[in-house]
């Protein structure tokens, strides 16, 4: 799934139709501002199945308590809308969700243990859970589609053209697709945690 649609873009353009091969354009751009939103966010903003391995806290692991241990693990990506399964790699266990059970979610991507800790080795913990945004939020799209049209009004990746001698200079950066300030700030609400 993607951020946003070739018609969508074709719209924003005020085009009447796409060709078969300017609708195949208008995906690679819409592909290539998604990246660049990515890249951003750290995280992929659409929502999907995920299944991963995770790491559990370790003593250098600030969530980590020496008396206590830890009890959270975080999750890569976020929002989260549903966890289908928890397993203990390890002991090949799997977990059962609710408060008086082994472990409870929150939409914020945080696993909350209960009634133990999480272990505290590497390639410990085995999630299956659904992250991300269906449909995509309005600003990320929003930014998607316009940095999409900067790329569709400057397809020989042109950077600098002088008419006197005509002298012409490409470039890949020239594409247009930057993100400006306020992208960055709207964006930073979407941003993965680390």
């Amino acid at each position: 799934m993607a951020y946003a649609n070739p018609d969508e873009l074709r719209r924003l353009l005020r085009i009447e139709s796409f060709t078969e091969e300017e609708s195949a354009t208008a995906e690679l751009l819409i592909d290539l501002a998604q990246g660049v939103i990515e890249d951003e966010t750290g995280q992929a903003l659409e929502q999907s199945q995920d299944t991963v391995i995770l790491d559990g806290p370790t003593a250098d692991d600030p969530r980590h308590h020496p008396a206590t241990g830890s009890r959270k693990l975080i999750l890569p990506r976020w929002p989260v809308t549903a966890v289908a399964s928890v397993k203990l790699v390890d002991e090949d266990q799997e977990l059962v969700f609710g408060k008086d059970r082994d472990y409870t979610w929150s939409a914020a991507g945080i696993l909350h243990r209960r009634g133990a800790e999480w272990p505290s080795h590497d390639r410990a913990v085995e999630v299956v859970y659904t992250p991300g945004y269906a449909p995509v939020p309005a600003g990320p799209k929003r930014i998607c589609l316009r940095l999409a049209a900067a790329g569709w009004s400057n397809p020989e990746f042109l950077s600098a053209e002088t008419l006197g001698d005509h002298s012409r200079s490409f470039s890949a950066e020239a594409l247009g697709m930057e993100l400006t300030t306020a992208d960055r700030r709207t964006l930073g609400a979407y941003r993965a945690r680390t």
